[in-house]
């Protein structure tokens, strides 16, 4: 029986079956002190009626698509970014000060000013300030991987091979050295872009095609059932897409140890 429940696999699939009970337990509690707070089962009800309507897979379809073009940018020049950065320590340490800088501000500060720059009805401002800090996330875990590599390793590379070819080491040595933390960079841009991605969206009254523009629509239509219906469907998504990608990982970097946990 312990070695049952201490099974990774075993005690996620639990954890997935308890997920809806804790929501139901948390509903019943909220409605308990606040009358006003829908049943748990009005909402479960109206969680499984939204798949059905167009309104929804639409909303819901544009997110993903913004979600997608966000992480796709991130990895392409976060990683280009963060290889170059983190390529010496000279060079990291000369730019760690500007990264930590656009690191502590945060995206809703930038509105205003990609607003100006390419205006304010724009569809690009969402996936534009939600890139951003993924970008930093990536350029992390990134440089992160290099100062993990196992200097043996390169060093057993450069004896065997009879050469300093930095190309070859990359790819090579240094490539599944990372990999681990790419993912791990990957899976955090993943959720922090699904938390800006709806905040943004909801934030923006002329851009309101995602589910973030659906939950305001329906809050000032005081239709709270849908508002928390939603707001579920929100947790369940990035539930679902970070699964997706920590199967993936389990497969790509199954020599890594740091995925056993």
């Amino acid at each position: 029986m312990t070695k049952l429940i201490t099974n990774p696999k075993i005690s996620n699939a639990i954890g997935f079956v308890i997920l809806p009970i804790i929501l139901f337990v948390l509903c019943m509690i909220a409605n308990f002190f606040a009358p006003t707070f829908p049943k748990p089962q009005i909402i479960f009800e109206d969680i499984i009626r939204s798949f059905g309507e167009k309104s929804f897979i639409y909303a819901i379809g544009n997110t993903i698509f913004v979600i997608s073009k966000v992480l796709l940018f991130s990895l392409i020049f976060g990683g280009i970014i963060g290889l170059f950065l983190g390529s010496t320590k000279v060079i990291w340490s000369f730019s760690q000060p500007t990264i930590d800088f656009f690191r502590s501000i945060p995206v809703t500060f930038l509105l205003p000013g990609v607003a100006l720059l390419i205006g304010s009805k724009s569809s690009n401002i969402v996936w534009i300030l939600a890139t951003y800090p993924c970008i930093l996330i990536v350029i992390f875990n990134i440089r992160t991987g290099i100062e993990k590599q196992v200097l043996q390793r390169v060093h057993s590379f450069y004896i065997i091979n009879g050469s300093i070819n930095k190309t070859k080491r990359f790819f090579k040595v240094t490539l599944y050295e990372i990999l681990p933390e790419i993912f791990s960079g990957f899976r955090i841009a993943l959720s922090y872009s699904i938390v800006v991605v709806t905040v943004l969206e909801f934030m923006l009254i002329g851009n309101k095609s995602g589910i973030g523009g659906m939950i305001y629509d329906e809050m000032n239509n005081q239709n709270y059932v849908r508002v928390y219906a939603l707001t579920f469907i929100v947790g369940i998504f990035g539930f679902l897409l970070n699964k997706i990608i920590e199967i993936i990982q389990y497969r790509v970097v199954h020599w890594s140890t740091e995925i056993e946990n």
